[in-house]
């Protein structure tokens, strides 16, 4: 959802595509639809996959929008793409490479500002990290390989497939709106100013909207 709960990104599994919705007054108005699929689509060929058209998207799964609600990302298992959707179109404006089963997807903060997005997948030892810099200008700026090491803090063992597969991920600290104002002191300082101001005007929209 927006910081300002203003509209809703809904990821529809096997139909490939994302639903934008509005809600008011406890009921969902759909807004638009994006088409995850439409670069397969052969005219005339419905059946028909493109060999000559490179996939956009396909079976997305988590469709988190970033805390400054300027952009959201799709995790795509299908095709195995990352996508960024510019929050003010509605468009998708970037699509990046992602590992087989992408599936977890999560907006942690960057050092200096801004956000990074973090992506899991099932079938990948790695955790890809996104700068979804101005959109179009997305770009993946590296990875954290999940396998333990010797000196990594763990409460129990690992009997197989050791950092195999992920479906969700946990940045911390949580910079959302409703989590980022209880953050314990010495990750709040670590915040830039402009991320605590999203947060507290999301916190007054929100209760705007509860008093109306």
């Amino acid at each position: 959802m927006m910081p300002d709960s203003s509209k809703y990104y809904v990821a529809n599994f096997l139909d490939s595509s994302i639903s934008v919705i509005t809600i008011s007054g406890g009921i969902a108005t759909p807004k638009t639809t994006i088409n995850l699929l439409e670069g397969y689509a052969v005219p005339g060929q419905y059946d028909v996959l493109s060999p000559t058209v490179a996939p956009i998207g396909g079976l997305p799964i988590q469709t988190p929008v970033s805390p400054d609600g300027k952009y959201a990302i799709v995790a795509n298992t299908l095709a195995a793409k990352i996508l960024v959707i510019d929050t003010t179109t509605d468009k998708v404006v970037a699509s990046l490479a992602c590992d087989a089963g992408c599936h977890g997807a999560q907006f942690g903060a960057k050092k200096g500002g801004g956000y990074y997005a973090y992506v899991s997948s099932k079938f990948s030892n790695r955790m890809i990290v996104v700068d979804p810099n101005n959109g179009s200008d997305a770009a993946i700026v590296g990875s954290v390989l999940l396998t333990a090491t010797g000196t990594t803090v763990i409460d129990g063992s690992v009997s197989k497939y050791a950092g195999m597969g992920g479906q969700g991920v946990l940045p911390i600290p949580l910079v959302y709106n409703g989590w980022v104002q209880h953050l314990p002191e010495e990750w709040k300082e670590q915040l830039t100013a402009s991320r605590k101001i999203h947060s507290i005007g999301s916190l007054n929209s929100l209760v705007r909207s509860l008093q109306r």
